[in-house]
Formats: structure tokens, sequence, C-alpha cells
């Protein structure tokens, strides 16, 4: 994980762009068309959940923050990089990673990553999710979370 721009995927930069933007702000892109990909468990997108996605953000307007993010994480990757130089300053502090192996946006390479720098940390792995969790398994998500914060 030396360079976090390198992982950075060619989505990310597209997202970022004034096409990305537009894509969000007049078609909510992320809602129709990236969760549905960014998903293992395709069953945790009910029309009801998918209905509540789609109306949190009705308007061009409500969605302008949403086109706005991509751009914002691109953009920080000068100050993401120099958290990631400097993590000996909490590379031994307790982490709990939750990890969804059909995440589109943070694959086994960042996992790996992530492994190899902290060294007291908790991993759950979640074979068939992708990257929204708390949707799709969010029994285990709640579970995990309450003993990590139960930890002595």
């Amino acid at each position: 994980m030396d360079s976090l721009v390198k992982y950075m995927s060619p989505f990310s930069f597209l997202m970022s762009s004034w096409l990305g933007r537009y894509l969000v702000k007049r078609h909510n892109v992320f809602v129709n068309r990236v969760m549905p990909m960014a998903v293992g468990r395709k069953s945790a997108l009910t029309p009801e959940v998918m209905a509540h996605y789609r109306h949190a953000q009705p308007s061009p307007e409500a969605r302008a923050a949403s086109a706005a993010m991509p751009g914002h994480i691109v953009g920080a990757s000068d100050w993401l990089r120099a958290i990631w130089d400097e993590r000996a300053a909490f590379a031994d502090r307790p982490a709990l990673i939750l990890w969804g192996h059909r995440d589109m946006a943070f694959r086994k390479t960042e996992l790996e990553g992530w492994k190899s720098a902290l060294s007291d940390f908790e991993l759950h792995e979640f074979e068939d999710c992708g990257h929204f969790l708390a949707e799709e398994a969010p029994e285990q998500v709640a579970t995990a979370l309450r003993a990590f914060m139960r930890r002595p």
C-alpha cells in the first residue's frame, strides 16, 4: 500500500469528473447502477431497500454532496497517503476489520495491506458480501461491533 493513488480505480477518477457528477446528480447513478454492482448478496437490495435509497436524495439538488464526494476522495490522496505513511502511530491500537470479499472498491490486496500493517486486529470476513456490509449482513456486523466494543 505504498501509494493509495495506485489503488484508486479508474472508476474513482471517472466518478470525480464532470461526467460522473452529472450522472450522479441527474440519473442517481450511485443508487441505480453502482449499489447493485457493489453488493455480493443481491437479495439484500429488496425493492423496499432500493426505494429507500432512491428517495433519500430525490432530486439533483439533493444529490449535490453525493456528486461531489468522489472528487473529494480523489483530491484527498496526498492526505490519505500521509496518514498511511504515519501508520506506526496507530498500528498497535485495537482495530476491527469487517471485509466483504466481493467489494469492488476494496480488494484482497488492500486487506492484506491492513493485515500486515496492524498488530492488534480482529478480522471478520464475509465471502459472499460486497461493499455494503451493513445492508448485506446486518446481524453479523452488529454482533461483531458489539463484541469489539466490549473488549477490555
